[in-house]
């Protein structure tokens, strides 16, 4: 309710509604999130009320019981407990669905539960003494196995870039890479991301000569010139045979090979990457990707493909390529007040830069605005996916506003609302001269009529 109540509304009632509906959303998100506040807490316990009376002017007092009522006092109640983690019911609930599944005796149930919980734990004990090589529950992989295991290699000094932790799955291929472009686009981007000393100062060396060749060059033309040209001059600086470099970096600076392997799937970091071909028909969608950064960069996943530089080291790189959307705010991107983000489905960032890094990609959901007629705008609400079996560092922003704004009451009366539908084939238009007085009259006239009848009746 708090992911889809923000935005599910927006295209299919009017704005007061929709958007009180929306806060309703907010304030069950700003209740469940890892860290709560007090001054947010405060602030929820003083907007509630006022949502409330907001819901009392749009809907009937039928729809009001105790649960709406209970909203109240749930900003109490989380600051005596604390996060809501800490009261949820779930795992209790779960613990219990668990232990009545070894009821295999209905006549004595205490008792089976007992005797399976004691198996259970003797099986667990004696696990331990199995060979390695023996699969038992407690060794069975993850349902999101990302191969636990980061790459190492023979010298020092290697970027954490080719020491990622992450399993590829599904079928794999080797194949060519589809154009020169994208290669020389892929080296240049492992190039000015795999963060070493060395490599910063030939980049700061490489934009100052540019600079100093070219004065008052703009910022986007360098770095239009440093994706064509900066692979070609870092070469012609670096010899292959000079020992001030490390033997990885002189590997990384000739390129990778022109066969790269590709999957449809692959595991790290609590995600489950899938391309856009493999996952299209899927219920669920896997193929969403966001990079954070000073502007935020939302896209479709399109390849998976894993780089390996030829040598002795043999370094391998996992990366993505992806199809982005318009970044730009209010064109391509736009915000609402309740945390919602929505890309437009049909703009595309128009600078070929498609590739990124496995380790710099967070997975996200795209999912259509709900809607009774198109628009000429595809507007894509953008949903975070939580990774599976991770600690998730940092703060959300509360969604709570200082001043919540009232419903307007409607000025046409009751009284003036047609209530009957006129394009339903039974309705029927009354006469002008129709009155209280002639409805009443037919009423006597047919109470004559009933009284004649029951005469009659007597009289035979």
């Amino acid at each position: 309710m708090q992911r889809l109540l923000p935005f599910a509304f927006a295209e299919l009632l009017p704005t007061k509604v929709h958007e009180v509906l929306a806060a309703i959303g907010a304030i069950f998100r700003d209740l469940s999130t890892r860290t709560l506040k007090e001054d947010v807490v405060e602030q929820l316990h003083e907007n509630i009320p006022i949502l409330l009376y907001n819901l009392e002017m749009i809907f009937p007092p039928s729809f009001f019981d105790v649960m709406e009522h209970l909203a109240v006092h749930l900003p109490y109640e989380a600051l005596l407990r604390g996060p809501v983690h800490y009261g949820w019911m779930y795992q209790y609930v779960r613990a219990m669905k668990y232990l009545k599944g070894k009821a295999k005796n209905l006549a004595k149930v205490e008792g089976s539960i007992i005797a399976g919980s004691l198996t259970k734990e003797t099986s667990h004990f004696t696990s331990y003494y199995f060979a390695p090589n023996v699969r038992t529950r407690q060794r069975a992989p993850r349902r999101y196995d990302d191969g636990g295991v980061a790459p190492t290699y023979a010298v020092a000094g290697v970027p954490d870039i080719f020491s990622q932790i992450g399993r590829m799955g599904g079928k794999t291929k080797e194949v060519w890479w589809s154009s020169d472009e994208d290669a020389h686009s892929a080296h240049t981007y492992i190039l000015l991301n795999c963060e070493d000393p060395f490599m910063r100062y030939f980049e700061s060396l490489f934009v100052s000569q540019v600079q100093e060749a070219i004065p008052g060059i703009s910022t986007s033309e360098v770095d239009k010139r440093k994706d064509r040209h900066f692979i070609k001059w870092l070469k012609s600086h670096v010899e292959y045979e000079d020992p001030d470099y490390s033997i990885w970096f002189h590997e990384l600076v000739q390129g990778p090979l022109a066969k790269v392997t590709t999957s449809p799937m692959y595991f790290s970091r609590g995600f489950t990457f899938h391309t856009y071909e493999y996952g299209k028909h899927r219920a669920t969608s896997n193929y969403g990707i966001c990079v954070k950064g000073e502007t935020d960069f939302y896209g479709i996943l399109q390849e998976i493909i894993e780089v390996e530089f030829p040598g002795l080291l043999k370094l391998k790189c996992v990366i993505f390529k992806c199809d982005w959307f318009d970044p730009v705010v209010n064109r391509g991107v736009r915000f609402n007040k309740f945390g919602v983000v929505a890309v437009n489905g049909g703009r595309r960032y128009n600078k070929f830069e498609p590739f990124i890094l496995a380790s710099q990609a967070d997975q996200v959901s795209f999912l259509p605005y709900p809607r009774l007629r198109e628009s000429g705008i595809s507007w894509l609400a953008v949903i975070k996916v939580t990774p599976r079996g991770r600690i998730i560092v940092g703060e959300e922003q509360p969604l709570q506003e200082e001043h919540i704004n009232e419903v307007e009451e409607p000025e046409q009366q009751m009284e003036d609302i047609l209530l009957i539908d006129p394009h339903n084939h039974e309705y029927e238009d009354l006469p002008d001269d129709t009155t209280d007085d002639a409805v009443e009259d037919e009423f006597n006239e047919s109470d004559d009529v009933s009284s004649v009848e029951e005469n009659d009746d007597v009289s035979e």
